[in-house]
């Protein structure tokens, strides 16, 4: 076994979205000549290329709000100074409810207003311009967030890795295999070449594997690796390219345009979950569920509520589904900040289904941490270790981690 010479000392293991956030926020303040990023694939090659990338800002927490409001500053920096198209879309929010949601949509409308975020009340049919494929009977109102977007998750993440790196960074293919501590201080990493690698500092970035690198140091995360999925239909006219995106609480769904046709996601009532120690490198041939591995089963239990709303889906053709594990924690908060009792270890990760909308805030976060800046939100709700010890594996916790994707009703 061998030790690399120490020339970067901050090593961040995972070249994702969260990854890639981190390394670009410490390159902006100067410390990119100390940091390597870690990454076994391609960057983004993981969870984040499937991502469905919402870029949202509205949500109940405030915090949250905060993290994804850095988000969309961090994709202005990458557009207008270093001249960086993640493929944009900003096209809005329309959130759409029946009488009997309408307290959900006051309740986000009250929000957005506290954090002054634009939106503005709109009747039937100017809803129905922004969404020409709702059902009109389906809803009796709709609220917009003019500001809302999508983005390409694969051209987001490279990108943000482009910059951190011509400010400094530098990225290698490798496969860490275990974070070594030594006296209470992160010593560095272990490859799976057996070298070792010094670092003052980690950040565990590892997406859906991060327990795999955490669980041994005493540390559990509170997250399980939960099924995402979508699929994207046929093209059709009733799709614009410029159609807004549609949430549909009551229902836990939502849609996005996709050159000319429909992306659309549902959160099933019993999610598929995994142990983390299941998941393989490459995604490529992993399937969460044997018996369904098509979506068809998840598809076929939401189309009951959902073709109320999108009735073309009885005629339309799918085109694609997409499927990869994003992180779920029981309290539906992320998994991030510094390691309790481990000096120089911090962990971004527990996305929760919006790493897109939360990554530049993540990146801030953690950068603030590792830099002894103050923290721009309160890192207590996030706190890698909230949950004490626990077994992360266990069938009551995947249980309630999948249950906080069947609840989720926000972009």
């Amino acid at each position: 076994m061998t030790n690399s010479p120490v020339d970067r000392d901050i090593l961040i293991i995972g070249g994702g979205i969260f990854g890639a956030a981190v390394a670009y926020e410490l390159a902006r303040h100067g410390l990119g000549e100390r940091v390597l990023v870690l990454e076994r694939l391609q960057p983004a090659a993981g969870a984040t290329s499937r991502a469905a990338a919402l870029v949202t800002m509205v949500r109940d927490d405030a915090a949250q709000i905060a993290l994804a409001r850095q988000t969309f500053r961090t994709i202005a920096e990458l557009e207008n100074e270093f001249s960086e198209d993640i493929g944009r879309r900003t096209v809005g929010a329309l959130h759409v409810a029946p009488a009997s949601h309408l307290a959900t949509l006051q309740a986000r409308a009250e929000k957005a207003a506290t954090q002054g975020i634009a939106c503005t009340w709109l009747d039937q049919t100017a809803a129905l311009a922004r969404a020409p494929w709702l059902a009109p009977e389906s809803f009796d109102h709709a609220v917009f967030f003019p500001d809302e977007c999508y983005v390409e998750p694969y051209l987001f993440a490279t990108a943000l890795l482009r910059a951190a790196v011509s400010l400094g960074v530098r990225s290698e293919t490798a496969e860490v295999t275990r974070i070594v501590v030594e006296a209470g201080r992160v010593w560095g990493i272990e490859l799976a070449d057996g070298r070792r690698r010094a670092a003052s500092v980690v950040v565990n970035a590892a997406g859906a594997w991060a327990n795999s690198l955490s669980v041994d140091l005493g540390l559990p995360l509170p997250m399980a690796p939960v099924r995402s999925q979508y699929w994207i239909s046929e093209p059709a006219p009733i799709f614009p390219r410029d159609g807004a995106i549609v949430l549909m609480p009551a229902i836990r769904a939502y849609a996005r345009p996709e050159v000319g046709a429909l992306l659309f996601g549902i959160r099933e009532r019993q999610p598929a979950v995994a142990d983390a120690r299941t998941l393989p490198a490459d995604l490529g041939g992993f399937v969460f569920d044997p018996d369904d591995a098509d979506g068809w089963a998840n598809l076929a239990e939401g189309a009951d509520e959902l073709t109320p709303y999108f009735p073309a889906l009885e005629t339309l053709g799918i085109a694609h589904y997409l499927t990869g594990p994003s992180n779920y924690t029981p309290d539906r908060q992320l998994v991030v900040g510094a390691a309790p009792q481990i000096a120089g270890l911090f962990v971004a990760s527990g996305c929760n289904g919006s790493g897109i909308s939360f990554a530049g805030g993540v990146g801030r976060l953690i950068g603030e941490l590792i830099r002894g800046a103050t923290p721009f939100v309160d890192p207590l709700p996030s706190a890698p270790g909230r949950h004490g010890n626990f077994d992360p594996y266990s069938r009551e916790f995947l249980a309630a981690c999948a249950a906080a994707r069947a609840q989720k009703t926000s972009g």
